[in-house]
């Protein structure tokens, strides 16, 4: 059971989520954890206390979509600062292992296995800030720990009606750059909401990434041919495109590229393969649909 961290000593970071809304996100988390006690050693820690702190560290990252070399250079970071001699991790997008050895020699290794990852660049960058605070001494491990669990547990992201606008917004964007004229921007508007608010729904009842992907993009289509049929005015395709915007893997492939770049060639085929996937899930969405309205 995690323990709820002591609020009374870390009290601005109980607001730490509405500070690091928008460009200030960085900043917010500095300001949040400059009342920790600076220059603070961290010394007597044992084993199993470094792993229990880099071993989660390192799961939040990868759950929330960070890369393969993020999360082996963080976790190695924080282990260090806490007094580890040598640290050794291994990720792969479904788990983390780590071992730790201290200066007489003594190891530990323990994993974590991942199995559900979603993209979330704010978590990340508070993982990132609290190791840097905390490899600058500036962060003590009681307080680091607190953080992490707080961090690991709080409510992150928007509400389902910002995102289906802002996913309605992407759609127009894209709508645009073909040329789209106000209708078609409009009904590029309401795909991409509705593929949006679908998705979500769906991933509540299913788990599985692909589903989802496969069904939003059946809707894309669906609402495209029937915008079309009732005002042959209207661009099929380019409400289509606007629609399954959304659900395009972008971050996914930035990442397999990135893990390749790095050396991670295990991590960065399968981060391919499971983008590969998804584009496969939602051509097939729109295909069908298609091929049933011929």
């Amino acid at each position: 059971m995690i323990k709820s961290p002591d609020w009374d000593r870390l009290s601005p970071v109980k607001n730490l989520s509405r500070k690091l809304s928008g460009a200030g996100r960085i900043e917010g988390i500095a300001e949040s954890l400059t009342m920790l006690r600076d220059g603070e050693q961290v010394n007597g820690i044992s084993l199993e206390k470094i792993v229990a702190l880099v071993i989660l560290a390192g799961e939040v990252m990868l759950k929330n979509g960070a890369e393969t070399s993020r999360v082996e250079q963080t976790m190695a970071h924080m282990a260090r600062a806490c007094g580890a001699a040598k640290v050794e991790s291994f990720v792969i997008p479904t788990g983390v292992f780590v071992t730790v050895t201290d200066s007489a020699g003594n190891s530990l290794t323990t994993m974590r296995r991942v199995y559900n990852r979603t993209i979330n660049l704010d978590r990340i960058a508070k993982v990132n800030e609290l190791s840097r605070r905390l490899a600058d001494q500036r962060l003590d491990y009681e307080a680091a720990l607190s953080l992490l669990e707080y961090i690991a547990k709080e409510r992150s992201g928007f509400s389902l009606g910002p995102s289906v606008v802002a996913s309605g917004v992407v759609g127009v964007g894209f709508a645009v750059l073909q040329n789209a004229g106000p209708g078609e921007a409009g009904f590029a508007f309401l795909a991409a909401a509705l593929v949006r608010y679908i998705a979500h729904i769906v991933s509540r009842l299913h788990g599985v990434r692909f589903t989802f992907e496969f069904l939003g993009a059946m809707v894309a289509a669906l609402t495209g041919v029937t915008v079309n049929w009732l005002w042959p005015q209207i661009s099929r395709d380019i409400v289509i495109v606007g629609g399954i915007i959304p659900l395009v893997p972008g971050v996914a492939v930035t990442n397999a590229i990135s893990d390749v770049i790095a050396g991670d060639l295990l991590s960065g085929l399968s981060r391919g393969l499971e983008a590969a996937l998804t584009s496969i899930a939602v051509a097939m969405g729109v295909v069908i649909v298609l091929a049933i309205s011929i």
